[in-house]
């Protein structure tokens, strides 16, 4: 599944990974009295779609008062935003994440993911971060640089402030990147994902502060509910060392997406039975069922 950069946020909070304070919107006057809350005189109103690009795709704006917060949030919400990984359709923005805005003066980008290839995690890490990161990868892939980590040890002191000076991070904030990659790797391995990525992780002209702006965490493993059983204490075979899994999608969420859609904005329904976008999401929880091997 995936999950919208907020709640991937409140995930990377609790594996104390930092974040700069934000708040979810589901309206314009919601994001107002975001902005209010928050305080300061800068905020980025950012449309919370499952796809990549947004920025480009005009779904992330910097407002200078609340004035702009207002304009921004009213374009935003509810347009159709299209973007390289959205498909020409695009999606339907119906929530916003309003949030402070930051001294940037660098912008960098960390991730990681499973390699199918060598059966590892890697742990990648860029100079060139922000929205054209698929651009390096495409053309210029030695400005990523990669580190596989044996799940045993898991990522060592050694190799996240390798990755640290490699992408040019100052020597008074390698201690603080070889944190951020190792909470990283923490959250990425104790959501049980298949890729977490924070781009960009800027660099702040405040005293060298590492701050991460934006992430996303893409995972079958829900933190709605999971409920697992591993047999491995058993050693009974066949069955040693499975794991069995079951995961609900949106199970808490009180504001699931597509809630509430207009009736001219639903689909047409099966069976000549219309879905009723008043009280429930046309399409409903998603439960995954999650059977696992260790060899």
């Amino acid at each position: 599944m995936k999950i919208h950069e907020y709640q991937a946020k409140e995930i990377l909070r609790k594996y104390g990974v930092p974040t700069p304070r934000g708040m979810p919107c589901f309206s314009v006057e919601e994001a107002i009295s975001a902005a209010q809350k928050l305080g300061g005189k800068v905020w980025v109103v950012k449309a919370q779609i499952h796809a990549g690009g947004r920025g480009k795709g005009g779904g992330v704006k910097l407002a200078k008062s609340i004035d702009e917060v207002r304009d921004w949030a009213g374009k935003i919400l509810g347009m159709q935003l299209i973007t390289h990984q959205t498909g020409p359709k695009g999606q339907k923005v119906r929530r916003l994440l309003i949030e402070e805005g930051a001294d940037i003066s660098r912008e960098l980008y960390i991730g990681i993911v499973v390699d199918r290839g060598t059966q590892a995690v890697c742990v990648m890490a860029s100079s060139e971060g922000g929205m054209d990161i698929e651009e390096v990868a495409a053309h210029t892939p030695e400005m990523i640089h990669k580190v596989f980590v044996d799940p045993e040890r898991g990522l060592l002191d050694a190799e996240a402030d390798d990755l640290a000076r490699r992408i040019g991070i100052p020597a008074a904030s390698v201690a603080k990147a070889r944190t951020v990659l190792k909470n990283l790797y923490r959250a990425f391995w104790g959501t049980d994902a298949s890729l977490a990525e924070i781009n960009p992780m800027i660099l702040t002209g405040y005293r060298n502060t590492l701050f991460i702006p934006s992430q996303q965490i893409s995972s079958w493993t829900t933190a709605d509910l999971y409920l697992g059983y591993m047999t491995g204490a058993d050693k009974v075979r066949p069955w040693a060392d499975w794991q069995i899994g079951l995961s609900v999608q949106n199970l808490l969420d009180q504001k699931p997406p597509y809630l509430r859609i207009p009736a001219a904005e639903l689909p047409p329904g099966r069976n000549g039975i219309p879905f009723d976008g008043t009280n429930a999401s046309p399409v409903g929880r998603l439960i995954a069922i999650q059977f696992k091997k260790t060899f």
